[in-house]
């Protein structure tokens, strides 16, 4: 190994020595970018690797170095090249793309830099449409014009471009509509726990969604947990990255074109077979899309030949969508005479990238409830659909509004009127679907008021209502920005449902009974609040002191690889739950599923159990 004095040495001797000592040393590792619900590589990233045994104690004073020796497009091109020959000769799917990182501050030099880059991909038999380049978003350099025209000079070569390290810099939201990029990578910050951090999820769901408008696909680094890879998907990521999918290797035999942890840890979010996906609704329609790399005189006959086409969709060589092209922003070139002299002009090359307008895109799994909230407002020609990331069909925009029609039609029908919260029938759904999946595990509850009748007979059904929306909304509170079912069963009745990662449920059910006995006593006078009862006649016409509005809950968890269940055990078993509840000092009252083939394990009551 080489000595900490390595780089003084090369700096006196000139770059030439230092690229023959890199050319020597230095290699490159490539670490998997799988689909999150596939497990399929959809590409993978070069990163460099021995730069130690070159005395640098980091990967940026190694580039930095180059860069002051005048030779770092000669190292990059090195990297890429040996990088580019290692992903073409191994394993992984031909349609894997390479993933290079540039750093934003060498925009100004990218003109000197393409020649290398096309060069090290060409000796390796690759092209531009193999590989994706990823832009540095740390630190503080703005978007500036350069970058913009980097940006757009690479992606007329066909590259496609990444935003890096996505939310730890000063100008993401601005890189993000300026460089329109085809992927964002959600930075490891925001990964690492997202299991166990509420804000980070929400912060991780929202990228999510501005990025899918925009027609961008999220990448998410650093997953080194099997919660982290559920909680990403659970959020919307479409591609995953990380220490748990797969660790950089120097070893082209180590490449593969599927990640078993990916696979052996299925996606939760998938809906069931019962449940309607956008693609069972039938509104994906396979427009047949066009090629990026097309002349513009041949769409222009396209559509001049089908007239009743106003745009299609774009696709790149590996069938993943760019796009659409419209046929008006095409029609000043066949009714101008200096249009109709550019399409004639075989030294001006103008292609379909020069025209791609980017849309919201949405896998073809997605539940329609979500696709209508993400892209309501910007809807425009409609939405491209993917499947696995390649193109699939598109939703046109009269299609979608029409199945928000139809969706806010089955809601009114399955809502309860008074709390807008699912009803019955999808209550025994969603209990349904869980049963029928085994691999993870489940947890059902039943909440229940405590002396409602004779607080209705008090105060009115008014005040009643009240109470019952109060405690529609504080599971709303709890519940609602998590993969949790609330359902309101009638009544003072309420269903609360998990599926996956139960984790600290049974907590978070206590907490909302505490705070519905405590948020209660406003909806009471003064006299009975101080009293802590009320008085009134019980079922039996006595006059009877009743305490104040609590909540009693019947908790059945469903554990993972547990005996195959019914909808309607489950139904029975909370019933008789329930009943326990009701009559236990502590309001509550929980079992869980034997592993046996009889019944269910015995039921646990007070402040221990649960």
């Amino acid at each position: 190994m080489f000595g900490s004095s390595i780089p003084l040495l090369l700096e006196s001797n000139g770059g030439e020595i230092f690229l023959g000592r890199v050319r020597q040393t230095i290699d490159t590792a490539l670490q998997p970018i799988a689909d999150i619900r596939s497990g399929a590589a959809h590409g993978f990233e070069a990163l460099a690797r021995n730069t130690p045994a070159l005395g640098f104690a980091s990967i940026s004073q190694f580039f930095a170095f180059a860069e002051r020796l005048g030779v770092r497009v000669d190292v990059d091109a090195f990297l890429l090249e040996k990088a580019a020959r290692k992903i073409a000769g191994a394993k992984a799917d031909e349609d894997a793309l390479l993933f290079v990182n540039l750093d934003r501050r060498r925009a100004a030099q990218i003109d000197d830099m393409l020649p290398a880059l096309l060069e090290g991909l060409s000796v390796a038999g690759l092209s531009p449409s193999d590989a994706c380049i990823e832009i540095t978003e740390g630190g503080e350099s703005p978007v500036c014009a350069g970058l913009v025209d980097a940006v757009a000079k690479l992606r007329q070569c066909g590259f496609r471009i990444a935003i890096d390290d996505f939310g730890t810099g000063h100008s993401g939201l601005q890189a993000l509509y300026e460089l329109q990029p085809e992927y964002v990578k959600i930075d490891r910050f925001f990964i690492k726990d997202l299991d166990r951090d509420g804000r980070k999820r929400v912060f991780v769901s929202r990228v999510v969604e501005l990025a899918h408008i925009l027609g961008t696909q999220v990448v998410a680094e650093g997953v080194e947990r099997v919660e982290e890879l559920h909680a990403c998907r659970d959020a919307g990521c479409d591609l995953v990255q990380g220490y748990f999918v797969g660790e950089p290797s120097t070893e082209t035999a180590d490449i593969g074109s599927v990640y078993e942890p990916v696979v052996r840890n299925p996606d939760r979010r998938l809906a069931p077979r019962r449940v309607l996906t956008l693609e069972a609704e039938g509104v994906v329609m396979p427009l047949e899309p066009l090629a990026d790399t097309m002349r513009v005189e041949r769409v222009v006959e396209y559509f001049l030949g089908n007239p009743e086409c106003t745009f299609r969709p774009v696709v790149n060589a590996r069938s993943m969508p760019v796009g659409i092209v419209r046929e008006r922003d095409l029609r000043w070139l066949v009714q101008s005479p200096f249009g109709r002299d550019l399409l004639k002009n075989a030294s001006f090359p103008m292609t379909l990238r020069d025209f791609i307008i980017r849309l919201p895109m949405v896998d073809a799994n997605i539940c329609p409830t979500q696709l209508i909230e993400q892209c309501a407002q910007s809807i425009d020609e409609g939405v491209i659909v993917t499947k696995g990331t390649r193109y699939f069909g598109f939703v046109p925009s009269n299609a979608l509004l029409r199945l928000a029609g139809m969706i806010r039609l089955r809601q009114a029908q399955s809502q309860n009127p008074l709390t807008h919260l699912p009803a019955n029938d999808a209550i025994l759904g969603f209990i349904g679907r869980a049963t029928e999946d085994r691999n993870i595990g489940h947890a059902f509850a039943h909440l229940d008021f405590n002396h409602f009748k004779p607080f209705n007979d008090v105060y009115g059904f008014q005040v009643g209502d009240r109470a019952i929306i109060m405690f529609a909304d504080l599971l709303r509170a709890e519940f609602g920005r998590d993969d949790v079912f609330i359902g309101h069963i009638g009544g003072d009745d309420f269903f609360v449902g998990i599926s996956g990662e139960i984790g600290d449920f049974s907590q978070r059910l206590r907490d909302v009974r505490s705070r519905f006995a405590s948020d209660a006593e406003s909806l009471y006078s003064p006299q009975h609040r101080r009293n802590g009862y009320i008085e009134c006649a019980g079922r039996d016409g006595v006059v009877t002191r009743f305490p104040l509005l609590t909540c009693s809950i019947a908790l059945l968890v469903l554990p993972k690889g547990g005996r195959a269940v019914t909808t309607e055990e489950v139904a029975q078993e909370l019933t008789r739950l329930k009943t326990a509840a009701k009559k236990s000092p502590s309001c509550w009252s929980a079992a869980t599923l034997a592993a046996h083939d009889i019944g269910f394990d015995k039921t646990t009551s007070g402040q221990a159990a649960g």
